[in-house]
């Protein structure tokens, strides 16, 4: 591995579905405040404060899910490089952190890097843009680390 491999996030599906549900919520919130208006109850203003709320978060994550410059996974001599998604830190692996890695989940969606010293870091498949892109990060991982212990 002479240069180092960037793997970069780019979550437009988890973007989109976020967004749209901003604009569900949004329509709910507007509905809730119209029939606590309309009839001063107390329920329609605690509907209409969570569903602003879950708005609130729904739009917080679709700013913090944007595309940046460096966001995503470096794969190179030393190690493996990875962004986490709401930190501004990333979290930088030596390969001799890093035991095996492995595909887990239902589908195999997510990316599970078994460290050592008996943790794990996750990295999904809706992080990135196309499933090709997280196929060849795995596939370049599994070059350099050997396959788990007990596999079958």
């Amino acid at each position: 591995m002479s240069s180092p491999r960037f793997y970069a996030f780019d979550p437009r599906a988890t973007r989109i579905a976020l967004f749209v549900g901003a604009c569900v919520l949004a329509v709910l919130t507007a509905w809730a405040l119209a029939d606590a208006r309309a009839e001063g109850g107390v329920q329609a203003m605690a509907r209409a404060g969570v569903s602003a709320g879950l708005m609130l978060t729904f739009l917080v994550s679709f700013h913090r899910l944007r595309p940046r410059t460096g966001w995503g996974v470096t794969v190179d001599a030393r190690g493996v490089r990875v962004a986490r998604p709401f930190s501004q830190k990333e979290l930088d692996l030596h390969w001799g952190q890093i035991d095996h890695v492995r595909r887990i989940g239902r589908k195999g969606s997510v990316l599970a890097l078994f460290l050592k010293e008996e943790g794990r870091v996750l990295v999904t498949r809706h992080l990135f843009a196309r499933k090709a892109v997280f196929d060849e990060l795995i596939s370049a991982l599994e070059d350099r680390l050997p396959p788990p212990r007990f596999d079958a």
